[in-house]
């Protein structure tokens, strides 16, 4: 009797945040840009203690006045989820300023006084350089030195509360304001290279290198008022907007997609080595617990989106929240079914949390570069293994995952680190200090590893479709029911492809230039686990069900 598998379609709801997103608006269609300063407080448990990875003076995170600073890209689910990648999530950069327990102002209230803005001074002209003008400037008076900025309508209101008090000066140690930019689509180029520029331009000093926060402190401040304009934060942010916007407007949304990934992926391989990496995707392949944790909130987005790059043309299907809220972190972890996290260790909460992870979720430790497989796999056959016992059939798929992982490991490191890698080769020189120093540069070839993901997934994939046996009714023209058709798969037949793919004696019968090559082959002899846990993933049965009828044997 020939075992069988049925694939039937079902959804794994995505993780949907209690509080609604915040009204916000929309400028430059072709960007759709979604701007609010109070979306800030929907956003505060992601940003809590941004600032407390890294506090020293070498990266410009503490001013000289005394704040802490943080730039961080995160992703939040959104709620109109669609068929895209894009619909299933609200992109959002954040910048924002905590009040440093520790950092004292090494300026004098004078020289910040000078450098704060005073009024918004209205003014129609357009700048249309291609070179950023900024809109700040300053005059002299009696009195002395003040700076103002130029916007494009009257702003009685917020001018009036500008002037009644500073915003830094009410509140003591530990104050926490910023600004979150908001798109539906990922262009977070874009919207990180807005946030910059408006933090360069207000907060530059020229007496000295670092940074002076408090001037844009007070505008955004002025801006949690609600008596001023509902115009105030796009007049302010809109000669930045326009600038950033400009590079890109004329370019395909999917431009800014595709860099941002490219960047993620680089980021993914200065983190992680070779081989950690392949466990962590052979990991993510099988469908297990994965946990991603590191100091730095933007690696976890980057690790994350970087990973779903490396799974295709297979699609994740289960719970992924690349930065988990501290208040659901201990749910999250316990969540029954496969999902991918990522944490923050920053939090005093996360030490306890991830030095007590159930036995079947694998941590992958973005900042030591390091994999911990879990002990237990979810969904293994090791629950219903005949004449062996359960622990056995698990220790057993671990051990074919770390085989596995080492020999694709081995393809990662020659592939992005050949002079050290293959630093054994009888054909392998010491190389000069021109090529070491190109190879530098170049070292962090996403694309390298994304095409051997390519090709090891294909070849996985290799005979799925001729094991499908398509089954419908048939059915009159007349009649307006139809029922929905089943596919059956012949888990014999894939298993004998594969142990003829490995030997070599497989070809399909009409050739295709895009075949994959057999160098990725299997052997059931040494992965038949691997192949059964992978029969049982989610991401192979959205794929068949996604295949079509001629694909397929049908009935």
């Amino acid at each position: 009797m020939k075992r069988r598998t049925k694939f039937n379609d079902f959804h794994v709801s995505p993780y949907n945040p209690s509080k609604k997103v915040v009204q916000a608006r929309k400028f430059y269609s072709q960007t759709m840009f979604h701007l609010s300063l109070k979306a800030m407080q929907w956003f505060h448990h992601f940003m809590r203690d941004h600032s407390k990875e890294c506090k020293t003076k070498k990266n410009s995170r503490i001013s000289i006045d005394g704040w802490e600073v943080s730039l961080t890209n995160f992703v939040i689910p959104s709620q109109a989820m669609g068929g895209s990648v894009d619909d299933k999530w609200m992109y959002c950069v954040s910048l924002v300023f905590r009040k440093s327990s520790s950092a004292r102002s090494q300026i004098s209230e004078r020289e910040i006084d000078n450098e704060c803005v005073c009024e918004l001074q209205h003014d129609d002209s357009a700048n249309e350089a291609k070179t950023f003008e900024s809109p700040l400037f300053y005059t002299e008076s009696e009195d002395g030195q003040s700076r103002k900025m130029k916007v494009q309508q009257e702003l009685k209101g917020f001018n009036s509360k500008l002037q009644e008090h500073k915003w830094s000066q009410q509140f003591a140690q530990g104050a926490t304001i910023g600004l979150a930019l908001i798109s539906s689509r990922n262009v977070t180029q874009a919207m990180r290279e807005t946030l910059s520029l408006l933090y360069e331009d207000f907060c530059s000093v020229k007496s000295s290198p670092r940074h002076l926060c408090q001037p844009l402190i007070d505008i955004l401040g002025v801006l949690s008022h609600s008596q001023v304009e509902k115009t105030s934060l796009s007049c302010l942010l809109q000669p930045y907007l326009a600038y950033t916007t400009s590079r890109w407007v004329h370019r395909p949304l999917s431009d800014q997609s595709d860099i941002y990934l490219e960047a993620a992926g680089i980021q993914l391989l200065q983190s992680l080595p070779p081989v950690p990496l392949a466990l962590a995707f052979v990991t993510l392949l099988l469908e297990q617990k994965v946990v991603f944790s590191s100091s730095r909130r933007g690696m976890l987005m980057s690790a994350s989106f970087a990973m779903m790059q490396l799974l295709k043309p297979l699609k994740w299907a289960h719970l992924q929240v690349p930065l988990v809220p501290v208040s659901m972190m201990n749910e999250l972890i316990h969540y029954p079914a496969p999902f991918l996290l990522g944490i923050p260790t920053d939090e005093k909460e996360s030490a306890a949390i991830l030095s007590t992870l159930p036995s079947d979720v694998t941590l992958v430790d973005l900042d030591v570069g390091r994999v911990i497989l879990a002990s237990v796999f979810a969904n293994d056959s090791s629950k219903s293994a005949e004449g062996e016992s359960g622990e056995a059939v698990a220790g057993a798929l671990r051990s074919q995952v770390l085989f596995l992982a080492e020999s694709l490991g081995g393809a990662f490191g020659a592939a992005i680190y050949r002079n050290s890698w293959c630093s054994d080769s009888p054909l392998q020189v010491i190389p000069n200090e021109r090529d070491m120093l190109a190879k530098q540069i170049d070292e962090g070839n996403f694309s390298e590893v994304l095409n051997i993901c390519e090709e090891f997934v294909s070849e996985l994939l290799s005979g799925i479709h001729p094991c499908c046996l398509w089954i419908e009714e048939k059915h009159d023209h007349e009649t307006s029911i139809r029922n929905e058709p089943a596919i059956i798969f012949d888990e014999d037949r894939f298993f004998h492809i594969k142990n003829l793919r490995a030997q070599g004696r497989y070809l399909p019968l009409i050739q295709k230039s895009d075949m994959p090559s057999a160098k990725f082959s299997l052997s059931l002899d040494h992965f038949d686990l691997i192949f059964e846990t992978f029969l049982r993933t989610q991401c192979l049965s959205s794929y068949i069900s996604d295949g079509n009828k001629e694909s397929m044997l049908f009935w």
